[in-house]
């Protein structure tokens, strides 16, 4: 069972919670990658501390821990990042508490950040990613401040949340094959450019997850299933001479002539021109009545 996520609806709801709280909210899921986010994008704080190769390392290992910890919860999971700031997970389950993925808020400071002495602890802290300290300290002074009341306030109203959002069908559990579906946005858009990225985000996954399910049930990889898609198609639209060698190849997907060529030769065993040449003869052979 795959889930599927109405992002128009999640859009919304997201930005009405802003409104009110003014606190960056997200829904992930359970692979720790964003479906989607408001408002989009991080923090300016957040964003120059990602710009530093470290702090970016610093931020996924960060994440990856709260999710792992968050798994072992039945509850919200309300932790510190290394960069300071205050952050919550917080569970969105299904009948049978079957869990469907989390919604996050964070990116906050908490009272006692305000005073000079704990900005100067943070420097200190993140004193070797070389960043520039009166810009960091402009976009850190621009956080939203959250008192530890008003936190679990919030946790209590987004375990609410959760809950409404399986009700009312804002996440559904879609019970045909995940993989079949992708097999199909496949083959209805040869013609476009086909990504990892593009494919995952289509489906709210992430490229590990996309990744693994497509190997699981083809036992091939992503760009090997595209591949493969785009000479059967072209395989079909070959055995007609409505339209030219080099149409053929765009309209699969393959604007590089040449590279078209290489492809159905090492998939097929034959160029594209001679394949149409040996589907005319069989078709001569099985209709010997035509001219």
């Amino acid at each position: 069972m795959d889930m599927v996520w109405n992002q128009n609806r999640l859009v919304n709801l997201l930005k009405s919670f802003h409104t009110l709280v003014k606190v960056r909210v997200g829904f992930w899921n359970l692979d720790g990658k964003e479906i989607i986010g408001y408002p989009s994008g991080n923090s300016r704080f957040c964003t120059m501390i990602r710009s530093s190769p470290k702090g970016f390392s610093a931020c996924k290992r960060c994440d990856e821990a709260a999710f792992r910890q968050a798994t072992r919860l039945k509850g919200p999971h309300i932790y510190q990042c290394h960069a300071g700031l205050t952050e919550m997970l917080v569970p969105i389950t299904a009948a049978g508490n079957y869990r469907l993925g989390y919604l996050m808020i964070g990116q906050v400071r908490q009272p006692a950040d305000t005073n000079s002495r704990q900005w100067e602890d943070l420097c200190r802290k993140l004193g070797p990613l070389k960043l520039n300290t009166a810009s960091l300290k402009s976009a850190w002074e621009r956080l939203t401040v959250i008192k530890v009341d008003q936190i679990r306030a919030f946790a209590n109203i987004l375990e609410s949340l959760a809950a409404y959002l399986w009700l009312d069908n804002y996440i559904r559990i879609q019970k045909e094959p995940l993989s079949g579906r992708i097999k199909a946005y496949i083959y209805k858009n040869l013609g476009k450019k086909l990504s990892l990225a593009g494919i995952a985000g289509e489906f709210g996954i992430g490229k590990t997850t996309l990744c693994a399910i497509i190997k699981r049930d083809y036992h091939v990889t992503v760009n090997g299933l595209i591949r493969a898609a785009r000479i059967e198609q072209a395989r079909f639209l070959l055995q007609s001479r409505e339209q030219l060698v080099l149409e053929v190849a765009e309209q699969v997907g393959f604007p590089d002539y040449n590279y078209f060529i290489k492809v159905f030769r090492e998939e097929t065993g034959v160029p594209p021109l001679v394949f149409r040449k040996l589907c005319e003869k069989e078709y001569l052979r099985q209709n010997p009545a035509l001219p």
